[in-house]
């Protein structure tokens, strides 16, 4: 112990002199908790010693860990300084990361354009994540014109150093057919590759595939071992899965209690399937119970998000009082946005039918003056919808990259 004592403090008074080697190793031990207690603000406060002597690789970490708030206050402005000292000396980790900055409006105001510059940069110089994420660029025609083909190209150089997100990107092009001929087989030996470290998304996809017999023959019980295998690990769609199949018996015995605790974890992730679901199991047993509040509440999340069968159900019960104060204006409103039909990105969201009569009844209730209070309540809730969705679409798309 004294021997180890007398190397940290030698260490400690090379580094303070300026020895950029001491600077680093002490900057190491304390990241990782080497023969000394983790600690990682000094770890960051001598990494900042060693990047203020220009050593790039320090400048990217020191970078890195302002934008992420690690051992230091989260600073995007400093992240940008020390990133870019380091980019220009061609340090890859700093490129990726400016990159990321710019693509999420990160200390610097958002630029496509110059993310793409940045993770090209990187990725020609080998950087996996960066290959990775240019693959995402060309895919969602983000500062580019979207090229599908090239992002498979990008996708595959960081699939073959491993990249899990990319392998399973691929298995997605291929399972549905965008810009390549569909081809399940290729689909799963890319979703079986993505998973073998135990990739959550990964081991749900190639569920669905042995669930719908994709690619492999139909299998019930591998596809509920893989749901499994990655609801355990709190990915909210294995775990809706998971649920329905205890809810439906499939490939397991039928269990409701076992069912709700699934779709339960699943919705509180926001999953909308799940919360709807749950809303719908919650509403059954209150209509024994009469205590309709919680399935209001998760009907309610779920009607945000713009499931229409949710929206119907919240009409339901502002017109009936349950669970919530009796409302026609609200009712109406829900009705209304309920039986609309949207098209966007290439799907179709169909209304549902049984609102529109649900409004036909509700009118009888209405004067002139209150139909009109309850067409323009219905038109500020769908503008309301539209700004939640396209949010929610904006943070979804900052975190789908690496």
């Amino acid at each position: 112990m004294t021997r180890e004592k007398t190397d940290i403090s030698q260490l400690i008074t090379k580094a303070k002199k300026g020895n950029l080697t001491a600077q680093l190793t002490l900057a190491g031990i304390y990241e990782e908790g080497l023969g000394e207690t983790q600690n990682f603000g000094l770890a960051a406060r001598w990494f900042l010693k060693a990047a203020k002597q220009g050593f790039a690789k320090a400048q990217a970490i020191v970078g890195e860990k302002y934008m992420l708030g690690h051992g230091v206050e989260q600073d995007y402005e400093k992240a940008i300084f020390w990133l870019n000292k380091a980019a220009v000396q061609n340090e890859t980790d700093a490129m990726a990361n400016l990159a990321w900055c710019f693509q999420n409006g990160l200390g610097v105001e958002q630029d496509y354009e110059k993310a793409l510059q940045y993770f090209q940069k990187a990725a020609r110089f080998g950087h996996v994540s960066a290959r990775y994420n240019l693959g995402y660029m060309y895919a969602q025609g983000y500062g580019v014109k979207q090229d599908i083909e090239e992002a498979l190209n990008w996708y595959k150089r960081a699939a073959k150093e491993g990249n899990t997100k990319a392998q399973l990107n691929i298995g997605a092009l291929y399972a549905e057919g965008i810009s390549v001929e569909r081809n399940d087989i290729e689909a799963v030996e890319w979703y079986r590759k993505a998973s073998k470290g135990g990739y959550d998304k990964a081991l749900y996809n190639l569920g669905l595939m042995y669930l719908e017999g994709r690619g492999v023959p139909k299998d019930i019980n591998e596809a509920e071992k893989l749901m499994r295998e990655a609801a355990v690990q709190g990915y909210s769609r294995a775990q809706y899965y998971l649920g329905t199949f205890y809810l439906k018996g499939t490939g397991l015995k039928k269990d409701i209690s076992e069912a709700r605790f699934w779709i339960q974890k699943s919705a509180r992730e926001a999953y909308v399937k799940a919360q709807y679901q749950l809303a719908k199991m919650i509403m059954e047993e209150a209509s024994c119970e009469g205590d309709y509040t919680d399935a209001y509440t998760w009907f309610f999340h779920a009607a945000e998000q713009g499931h229409r069968k949710a929206q119907y159900y919240l009409g339901t019960l502002y017109a009936t009082g349950k669970g919530v104060t009796k409302d026609y204006v609200k009712a109406y409103s829900w009705f209304s946005v309920a039986m609309s039909a949207e098209s966007g990105d290439g799907e179709t969201i169909t209304g549902e039918p049984r609102a529109e009569k649900a409004m036909k009844k509700l009118k009888k209730n209405f004067s002139t003056d209150e139909l009109s209070e309850a067409i323009e309540a219905g038109e500020e809730l769908s503008g309301n919808l539209r700004d939640v969705q396209q949010k929610k679409e904006s943070d979804s798309a900052k975190m789908a990259a690496d």
